[in-house]
Parts: structure tokens; C-alpha cells; sequence
């Protein structure tokens, strides 16, 4: 997942990330990281706060995936 990511919180764009069970379908952040050699870092962001701080106290989207 790239380098070491330092976390102390949730931030809104962490739990918009989380809800989102961290898919790039329709994220601001998609949009802003294409076209560039950077990507988004957010997923390593939540897993780590995930496994340090806990889950968020927050309802997760449910997606429905049609084949």
C-alpha cells in the first residue's frame, strides 16, 4: 500500500471513504488524482485507522453489485 501513513482520527474524508467501503466509483478523489503520477492514499488511511483507532461509529452504504 506505498509508504507509512501517521493517523490520530476520523476525518469527514476518511469517513466518507469508510462508508464508501473504500470505492473509487464516484469519489471526489478519483477525479482529482487522474491524469496525475500521485494517487490516493485514503484506503492505507483507513485501514490503518481501522486497525488503531477502531471502527467508526457511522452506518456503511450498501451497494448492490448486478452482474
Amino acid at each position: 500500500m506505498g509508504r507509512a501513513v501517521a493517523v490520530r482520527r476520523w476525518t469527514p474524508t476518511a469517513l466518507e471513504c469508510y462508508k464508501r467501503g473504500c470505492n473509487c466509483e464516484g469519489c471526489f478523489y478519483k477525479d482529482f488524482f487522474s491524469g496525475s503520477s500521485q494517487k490516493c492514499q485514503m484506503k492505507a488511511s483507513v485501514l490503518e485507522l481501522v486497525r488503531v483507532i477502531g471502527t467508526p461509529n457511522v452506518e456503511l452504504q450498501q451497494f448492490i453489485l448486478e452482474d
